[in-house]
């Protein structure tokens, strides 16, 4: 049987083809949630993937493996200057925009899947220590499929 994951490899993929965006100068863009020194305006991928496996069962021997998953991924504004919150919000619409923009135009961002896409988002927003900066944060879902060949 076909064995692993194309998650290693499509998160590296995103998180580089994010960085490469003109929409995205001077976005911190993690492959995880930056342990410190996290920028105003950041992206990284969240920590709870969840997976389903397609496995057949009916011969014997190696086989291919069908797998869908859906990636956590977070959009995040901070507005330390005193700006609104309606300012956090349409920053990180923007942001929101450029991932959507990126799975749009490369949805197999890797051969080895056969799409990638956004599935969803949550909007959370609020304000951050005295209440005078604010934050807008997305988190977003982004499908993968793929095949695993043996």
């Amino acid at each position: 049987m076909s064995t692993g994951t194309t998650l290693p490899a499509v998160k590296r993929a995103i998180v580089d083809a994010l960085a490469a965006r003109p929409g995205m100068a001077g976005v911190q863009v993690s492959y995880e949630m930056p342990q410190r020194g996290i920028a105003a305006e950041s992206v990284w991928f969240g920590e709870d993937t969840e997976t389903e496996t397609e496995i057949p069962v009916m011969k014997a021997g190696t086989k291919h493996v069908d797998e869908t998953y859906a990636l956590p991924l977070v959009v995040q504004v901070l507005v330390t200057d005193g700006r609104d919150a309606e300012t956090a919000d349409l920053r990180a619409a923007a942001l929101l925009a450029q991932v959507q923009q990126c799975l749009a135009v490369q949805p197999r961002i890797i051969p080895a899947i056969q799409w990638a896409e956004m599935a969803g988002w949550v909007h959370h927003v609020g304000p951050i220590g005295d209440g005078t900066s604010r934050g807008s944060r997305f988190d977003v879902s982004v499908r993968v499929r793929a095949r695993l060949s043996p």
